[in-house]
């Protein structure tokens, strides 16, 4: 371990601080990041660098789908309520997403979906 702490601590201070690129950087470091996690980070590539978020949604798209075992019809709602987070109504599509992981007792995920939409 360095002076400055954990991989998932530099990270967890990233996300924090809304430092996209230590963000990534520490995130790589990890051998795993969880949904939860993988979402706030989703969530600052979308408000800080727009351009990265299509590339990003479509990695946790598919980490979702993996972790989750989600069928087609989950994961095609799911990719859509991820382009719609980047359109006028972000945070109704956050709410959506929210509502379908709180279904799936992925309560750590729903409750960051939450907290962005309540913010935006």
């Amino acid at each position: 371990m360095t002076s400055q702490g954990t991989p998932y601590g530099r990270f967890r201070r990233a996300l924090d601080r809304r430092q996209t690129t230590a963000a990534l950087s520490a995130a790589s470091e990890l051998p795993h990041v969880g949904l939860a996690d993988a979402a706030e980070l989703l969530l600052l590539i979308l408000e800080t660098d727009p351009g990265r978020y299509e590339r990003a949604a479509l990695r946790f798209h598919a980490r979702y789908c993996a972790d989750t075992r989600a069928g087609l019809g989950e994961g095609a709602a799911v990719l859509g309520l991820l382009a719609a987070l980047n359109g006028e109504r972000g945070a109704v599509a956050a709410r959506a997403l929210a509502e379908l992981c709180e279904r799936r007792e992925l309560l750590p995920l729903a409750k960051v979906l939450l907290s962005w939409a309540d913010d935006h």
